[in-house]
């Protein structure tokens, strides 16, 4: 953190304002570990485990809101929907219903992935 949430005052890695004395203690504590589990997402998705990794990567954005954690999101949906749209043009849809029931707790509310899985169950009923 880099100023002070209630003054704007600059901070040098302390946890009490020197402006306004306003103890940001917990602040920081958020932010560091928002910081491990955006890490840990990374990791997670180098060792091909996306679905914990986005499970983390939502943990980073609970604490701590940032356009790095939110890119990645993106990116990690935008992978995981091209994996299940693979698996649905291969007639694997059970595989691809599979996949998308193991993300939806860690992907909730995006509009892709429910649209991939209103057409998966629409394909299981046509087939």
């Amino acid at each position: 953190m880099e100023r002070c949430p209630c003054c704007m005052a600059r901070l040098r890695n302390i946890t009490v304002c020197p402006r306004c004395r306003s103890d940001l203690g917990k602040a920081l504590a958020a932010e560091r570990a928002a910081h491990f589990w955006l890490t840990k997402a990374v990791r997670l998705w180098r060792e091909n485990q996306p679905e914990q990794s986005l499970h983390a990567l939502e943990r980073s954005l609970s604490l701590k809101t940032t356009r790095l954690a939110l890119a990645l999101r993106e990116f990690f949906v935008d992978r995981l929907c091209q994996d299940i749209l693979g698996l649905l043009a291969q007639h694997q849809v059970l595989a691809a219903k599979q996949r998308l029931y193991q993300i939806r707790r860690s992907a909730q509310g995006h509009e892709l992935l429910q649209q991939l899985n209103a057409f998966a169950d629409y394909l299981l009923v046509t087939y």
